[in-house]
């Protein structure tokens, strides 16, 4: 029987504080920053809850609390620098240097966003933790570095997932495959969502290099005989607040019944619902941070350990694949 790794505790002590602009010297005008007067307190949760932190996370403090965070705190508005621990380039057949500005794909880059999620009639608090690892997987010729994407639900992982993002030479971000786990009490329930380009026909394009409003849907996700998402560019260069910071050239990007919002150099600002009924999750970014040596290796490793279990779980995509691997 396979051993789900311990998901990395950091990651759920990042959140700190609501408005992360504290780190880069207070809140903008806009921003939804929190009193520090009666501050949330999530956890601490049972002991040995994989992914949760025994250290109760206090959300509110404000002025220059930084207790928890465990990466940089990263200036608004600027890439992150560096991509150490590529061993190659990111695309093989593109240009080594070709980027997204509405999609940073440096290792050790993490956005952390916070918002609800309605779920059995519950309105529950949701956490999601995105960050790009060193780890990459060769898929259909193409080398893709693995995004580690956590869902945190009422203070517990409910979800995580391994997506497989490249950047071609047009500054296309391509999708080449994805892989979701479920949990139940900080155990494995089940695989899904499970897929790489090149097999069995699937393919996908998460963003075009210049979005532009008009250009008509892209299809982000195509797996023949089973799943099929487009999306279309809405608007470019709009306004928008959230407890990070606020923003004058914005991307809104129509996914299926979602509106997704993008700062250049910073990516994904918010998350909201154009539908009822479901499930209705709502996300704003709080922060953002570029990790240090440790917390880059240890979420680099559920990365790895997720890809090896795909190739159990989902032999029949993921079996003859290429296993993902770390610099050395």
């Amino acid at each position: 029987m396979w051993t789900k790794p311990p998901i990395l505790k950091f990651a759920t002590r990042v959140v700190a504080v609501t408005c992360a602009a504290v780190l880069v010297g207070g809140c903008s005008d806009g921003g939804a920053g929190s009193s520090a007067s009666s501050p949330t307190t999530i956890g601490p949760q049972a002991s040995g809850t994989p992914g949760i932190s025994e250290t109760p996370v206090t959300i509110g403090a404000q002025v220059a609390d930084t207790t928890g965070i465990t990466g940089s705190p990263v200036t608004t508005g600027a890439q992150v620098p560096g991509t150490t621990g590529i061993t190659g380039p990111i695309v093989t057949t593109g240009a080594p240097t070709a980027t997204n500005p509405w999609f940073p794909l440096q290792p050790g880059y993490q956005l952390i966003s916070l918002g609800t999620l309605n779920r059995g009639g519950t309105t529950l608090e949701h956490r999601r933790v995105w960050t790009v690892t060193n780890v990459t997987k060769v898929i259909d010729g193409l080398r893709a570095v693995l995004v580690l994407d956590q869902n945190i639900d009422a203070g517990e992982i409910s979800e995580q997932a391994v997506d497989y993002l490249a950047v071609d030479a047009d500054g296309s971000v391509l999708y080449l495959g994805s892989y979701t786990e479920a949990y139940e009490g900080g155990q494995f329930v089940n695989a899904a969502d499970a897929w790489l380009a090149g097999v069995n026909g699937a393919r996908g394009t998460l963003l075009p290099g210049d979005p532009q409003p008009g250009s008509g849907s892209f299809t982000q996700v195509d797996v023949p005989g089973q799943e099929t998402s487009t999306a279309k560019v809405l608007k470019v260069g709009q306004s928008l607040c959230v407890p990070f910071d606020c923003y004058t050239d914005v991307l809104v990007i129509k996914e299926g019944d979602e509106y997704k919002y993008f700062a250049s150099g910073v990516g994904e600002l918010k998350i909201e619902p154009h539908y009822s009924g479901g499930e209705q999750e709502t996300l704003e970014l709080i922060n953002a941070v570029r990790l240090g040596p440790q917390g880059l290796a240890e979420i680099s490793a559920e990365a790895l350990g997720l890809d090896e279990h795909a190739r159990q779980t989902s032999a029949k995509v993921f079996g003859d694949s290429e296993p993902a691997e770390r610099p050395s």
